[in-house]
This record gives structure tokens, C-alpha cells and sequence, in this order.
């Protein structure tokens, strides 16, 4: 007789029901969505977001496709209670980043081929493996419905990796709650904060002409001596102010562009610079004081002008108490399913748990599948085994907050 000699045995030829948070279903969920390219830019999101849809027909999940941005889409789905319980939302993004050299991968980015026991593929990590756990806990639940007081409440929106509205679009068309999991890529880990970015161009605005004559143009370019100098000194004192648990912040100079031949003085040279941010630290703030500190390190008398500007998405940074409710229940249910207690910490990444908190107020963290340092990569992956090790935990936490006792 084995364990299961106390259930009853299903009739010849009954389909049994699924273990929705085994390690095979979840898989081949996330098989089917790697399988659909929703690079942004490139393909974006539509054909993933029909699919997701399809997850939940013939189910109590009701499910809409909303649009996020003109011709791109969002899903919001809803598995309603039977009482007016909390309402635990579970968010990912649709969209992964391009790929950038198909030649260093060893499997097809869009294969979802699995090996030693993890899944390639661009997004199988960042994050369409969170969206598979999505897709399974919501039908694990749905087969419980009577005993749910609570909500379960679904975002796989459009656009996180540049910053875009997707989460924000869900949020104004209802589907809000009172905790969040955004199930980002943590190891299985608790990040109670989270890191902001501040994408920086500096521009140093000059006057052309012919580099023989240079003394009688604005070279721009003699700027980067004083820029760079005024940003070390910046960093270093950025360094000093300190987080909890994400540490310091960061500024780093990555991309110079400007000029269009070497025989001329340029009209502008644009510096890039990421900054990276800790609670406590805003973007206006930041911009203002990078923008003083420059115009400080300008050398009297020079003409080179000075415009420093966010330059594309940005995120603010984002926390929520480690003694916070949710923060207290998910550390239980890991130790409920990997017997040891759950580690908070901070996430050195940014996301969409910025709209969830800061925006909507709702008590939220990252939680989900992957290590971030096998995304945005040659060979991105995902160990199968936290597949279902985050589809067990978020259940259990799903079970704790919206099921009647």
C-alpha cells in the first residue's frame, strides 16, 4: 500500500486532475511562453499575452486582454472569492529584452531546450518562468474555490524592461489588492527592498569647426575632464550613504558618444551614466545634485554648456518593512515547503514592484524563479527545480492569506 491508498482511485479512463505546482507542469507552461518571442523592442507583446489568455478559459480565472500601450497588451485576470476577503496580486512582465548576439548562444533562444536539469531560452528566467508559477497557482487555486474568501489577482503586463506603463495600465483598470508578489527572479529569495534606476545623459554642448582652427571652436569634448572628475567625486559620496539591506548605490559612466569625423571639433558629446538607487534617494533629486555638482567642476570662464536629463526608463527605488505582514508570511511558507526559513534581502535589480508600492501603496516584494545572473545573457536559463519550489510557496502563502479557515 502506498501513501496515496487512502484517496479514491479514478475510474478507467477518467482523466486524473494535474499537479498544477509540480515541476512538469510549471515547465511546460513556461516551454510554450519561451516559445512565443515578446522582445521589446522587436515582437513585443501581443501573441504571449493572447496565449495567456487561452491559460484560463474553461476556468473561474477571468481574464482581459488591456492595452497598454497603442497595439500592445496587458492581462489582468481575476479568481473572485466567495467572501470579501484580501486580494493577493501576483505580477509579471510579458516583454524580455532582445537578443543581442545569436552566435553566443549554444541552443535556440527560442527552444526553450532543456539540459541538466535547467530551461534555455530568452525569457525562460526574466521573466516568463515567474508568469508560468502565475498561470499555475491561479489554476491550483481555482480548484479550490470554495474554500477561497479571498482574491487572487493576476498582472502580466506589457513593456517593464523599458520602464513602460504595463503594470501601471492594470492598476488603473481595477486590478488592484492589498498584497503583491512580483514574481521576479530572486533565487527564491524575499526582497523586501528594491533598487531604483536613474539613467543619466550629460551633454556637453560645443561649437564645430574644422580641428585645424580648434582654437576657435567649443570643443566639448575637454569637458569629459572635469565631468568624470566631478562624478568620482559623486560616487565616492554616494558610497557612503547605506542601505539595510540593498547596501550603497552606484554611478557608473558606460557610453560616450559624440562627433561625426575626427578632423572636426564636435557640437556635443553625450556621456551616459547609470545610477543606481536606494530607498531613500529620488530621481529629482539625484539629477539635481549630479547637474550642481557638475556646473561646480566647470572651470571659470569655459563655454561649454551643461544639459543633464533622464534619459530613458527609469525606475524609482522601492521597500516595504521586513517585520511587514506579507514579508513575515512568505518567510513562513518557505520554511513550510524547504523547511528552512525564507532570506530577505534586497533585490540589486529594478522593476515593477516600484508601481505596486510607491504608486498604489500596496504591500509588496519580489519573489519568484532564477537567478538574475543568468538573464539579459547568451544562454539565459532557469533551474527547473525552483519552478516548482516557487509555485509551492507562493500557493502556500495564497492558501494562508485568501482561504477561509
Amino acid at each position: 500500500m502506498n501513501a496515496d491508498a487512502d484517496s479514491p482511485a479514478p475510474r478507467h479512463g477518467q482523466p486524473t486532475e494535474p499537479d498544477y505546482l509540480s515541476a512538469g507542469y510549471v515547465a511546460q507552461v513556461l516551454a510554450e511562453l519561451v516559445r512565443i518571442p515578446s522582445t521589446n523592442p522587436g515582437a513585443y507583446e501581443s501573441d504571449v499575452a493572447r496565449r495567456v489568455v487561452k491559460y484560463f478559459e474553461a476556468t473561474p480565472v477571468e481574464a482581459k486582454l488591456v492595452e497598454s500601450l497603442p497595439g500592445r497588451h496587458s492581462v489582468g485576470a481575476t479568481l473572485a472569492g466567495r467572501a470579501d476577503g484580501p486580494r493577493l496580486i501576483l505580477n509579471g512582465h510579458l516583454d524580455t529584452v532582445p537578443i543581442d548576439d545569436e552566435s553566443e548562444w549554444t541552443t535556440d533562444p527560442f527552444g526553450a531546450e532543456v539540459r541538466d536539469g535547467f530551461m534555455y531560452g530568452r525569457g525562460a528566467c526574466d521573466m516568463k518562468a515567474g508568469l508560468a508559477v502565475q498561470i499555475a497557482v491561479a489554476h491550483h487555486l481555482a480548484g479550490q474555490l470554495d474554500r477561497l474568501a479571498g482574491s487572487l489577482v493576476l498582472h502580466f503586463a506589457a513593456g517593464e524592461e523599458r520602464a513602460e506603463p504595463g503594470t501601471l495600465s492594470l492598476l488603473e483598470a481595477g486590478y488592484t489588492g492589498d498584497f503583491g508578489i512580483v514574481t521576479e527572479p530572486t533565487d527564491l529569495r524575499i526582497a523586501a527592498a528594491t533598487r531604483g534606476l536613474l539613467p543619466l545623459r550629460i551633454r556637453l554642448q560645443g561649437r564645430s569647426i574644422h580641428a585645424s582652427r580648434s582654437h576657435l571652436g567649443i570643443n566639448p569634448t575637454w569637458g569629459l575632464l572635469w565631468v568624470l572628475g566631478a562624478l568620482e567625486g559623486y560616487r565616492s559620496d554616494i558610497e557612503q550613504r547605506r542601505h539595510h539591506l540593498l547596501g550603497a548605490g552606484s554611478c557608473t559612466p558606460t557610453v560616450v558618444n559624440g562627433g561625426v569625423t575626427p578632423n572636426a571639433v564636435s557640437d556635443s558629446v553625450d556621456l551616459y551614466v547609470d545610477r543606481r538607487l536606494v530607498p531613500g534617494e529620488t530621481i529629482e533629486r539625484e539629477v539635481q545634485e549630479v547637474t550642481e555638482r557638475i556646473l561646480a567642476a566647470r572651470p571659470a570662464g569655459s563655454e561649454v554648456g551643461v544639459d543633464v536629463t533622464v534619459a530613458y526608463n527609469r525606475f524609482e527605488p522601492a521597500e516595504i518593512p521586513v517585520e511587514s505582514s506579507l514579508v513575515q508570511r512568505l518567510v513562513g511558507s518557505v520554511k513550510n515547503v524547504t523547511g528552512a526559513p525564507g532570506e530577505v534581502y534586497g533585490a540589486p535589480f529594478s522593476s515593477d514592484v516600484r508601481n505596486l508600492v510607491n504608486d498604489a501603496g500596496i504591500e509588496a516584494v519580489n519573489f519568484g524563479p532564477g537567478n538574475v545572473a543568468e538573464c539579459h545573457c547568451a544562454d539565459e536559463r532557469v533551474a527547473l527545480s525552483q519552478l516548482e519550489g516557487a509555485a509551492r510557496v507562493i500557493a502556500d502563502l495564497a492558501a494562508d492569506l485568501l482561504m477561509a479557515a
